[in-house]
């Protein structure tokens, strides 16, 4: 596992309680050993590789009393409906993907990857873990699969932009016009 900057907030034991409650359900204590140590936090340079997940970038982890992108009892709300039934968003991606912790009896403890892009092909409340990527089967075994991105600019060679759209109106923003 690589390193991560902890969140300077201190863990928050009664917001997991409420959460936990609210869900009737608990989390893993690898996960609550994780929060004590590093209350969410932002791992340095990464890549996750996965054999059914899609690779990604890991850009935070969700915690206890944070600001409303990174708290997690703010995230489970927002996510309420649009994940699994007995899964809360334990982490982003860079590209806004979320890393969920499952904690319903069926595979509990396991960590999946939810491609925001895939949103709209289920019905609120019908998106099921089936629909997800597994990532580990564990939030340890997650931990361990966190490596160091070494990519560098000639593993990029011969990529190019083949097209780009931009919003007119967050252009004519971005351009100061109104």
């Amino acid at each position: 596992m690589i390193s991560i900057k902890p969140n300077t907030n201190k863990f928050n034991k009664k917001m997991i309680d409420q959460l936990e409650n609210e869900l009737c359900l608990s989390f893993p204590n690898e996960y609550i050993e994780f929060l004590e140590k590093y209350n969410g936090g932002i791992p340095e340079e990464n890549i996750v590789i996965s054999e059914e997940a899609p690779e990604f970038i890991l850009s935070i982890f969700f915690g206890t009393d944070l600001d409303i992108y990174n708290d997690l009892l703010l995230c489970y709300k927002t996510f309420y409906g649009r994940i699994p039934k007995g899964c809360v968003a334990v982490a982003s991606d860079v590209g806004g993907n979320i890393i969920c912790l499952n904690l319903s009896e069926e595979k509990y403890g396991y960590v999946y990857f939810w491609d925001h892009e895939k949103e709209l092909m289920f019905e609120e409340g019908k998106i099921q873990l089936n629909n997800l990527s597994l990532i580990a089967t564990s939030f340890n075994k997650f931990l361990n699969m966190i490596q160091e991105d070494i990519t560098n600019a000639d593993d990029l060679e011969g990529y190019e932009v083949e097209e780009i759209w931009i919003d007119p109106e967050f252009l004519k923003e971005m351009n100061n016009e109104k």
